[in-house]
């Protein structure tokens, strides 16, 4: 049987929509229910939160069916999650800029909030990486403006796995910083490569260069998808295979 976990709140709060009038008709809102209350883990502490949304008082608006949330409730944490954005973001952290692994980011996590180790791992598999997707399709528009202006230089890596999984590859804009496109490949074959990096050619936004490690099958899959751009090879990975017979 599994045990339950015990919170304690201070109190309970509950946020009603902020619209006064229907964003259609201009007619007043109505308070369409009272939700149940949640309890969400953040990293300050527990919350026991509810909202009440509101719906047009009008019965012929368009958008008489239509309900609106509580903006500032949807801010805590994502619908049907028990933990606040800023805890999918503590772990999208540690796990992506600082290279820890699911078991680290446990044990940190575990002396501030009630967490298991596979309640980490889904975090960040199902939270964290399609929140990351939305907020860099939202930069389309800058890295359009860079491709333009002088072409778009791009980084490929790829995470350490853990036991067997699969790796998680990584392309950054190194002069902006966007994520331009991440995902799990369970294969490094140059088929598998040219499918993980066709998607961005498919933009049609010119690449000056490209910047990876020296796998066998990403180097032809680069060429076959970015035929014009230069490629280059990590140095610091030259360096390391340098000093590697000195240490």
């Amino acid at each position: 049987m599994r045990t339950q976990r015990t919170f304690y709140t201070q109190n309970s709060l509950t946020y009603s929509c902020e619209l006064e009038n229907c964003p259609v008709c201009s007619g007043a809102l109505q308070v369409a229910y009272t939700s149940s209350y949640k309890t969400v883990q953040t990293m300050n502490g527990v919350l026991r939160i509810a909202q009440q949304p509101k719906r047009c008082e009008n019965e012929g608006c368009q958008a008489a069916s239509a309900v609106y949330s509580s903006v500032e409730w949807r801010q805590i944490a994502p619908r049907w999650c028990t933990y606040g954005y800023d805890v999918i973001a503590q772990v999208g952290w540690q796990r992506q800029t600082a290279r820890q692994t699911f078991a680290m980011i446990h044990t940190d996590l575990r002396e501030q909030i009630q967490i298991s180790e596979s309640e980490v791992r889904a975090l960040y598999h199902y939270r964290y990486l399609p929140l990351l997707a939305c907020h860099e399709r939202k930069q389309l528009g800058r890295l359009t403006e860079v491709a333009k202006q002088s072409g778009l230089l791009l980084s490929l890596d790829g995470l350490a796995p853990e036991g067997g999984e699969a790796q998680l590859w990584l392309v950054r804009e190194i002069s902006t910083g966007i994520t331009v496109r991440c995902g799990w490949m369970s294969q490094q074959s140059q088929e598998a490569f040219v499918n993980f990096l066709r998607p961005i050619s498919e933009l049609k936004l010119p690449v000056l260069a490209v910047m990876s490690d020296k796998q066998r099958g990403l180097v032809p899959a680069v060429a076959e998808v970015f035929p014009d751009a230069r490629h280059a090879f990590c140095q610091s990975h030259y360096l390391g295979n340098a000093a590697e017979p000195i240490a």
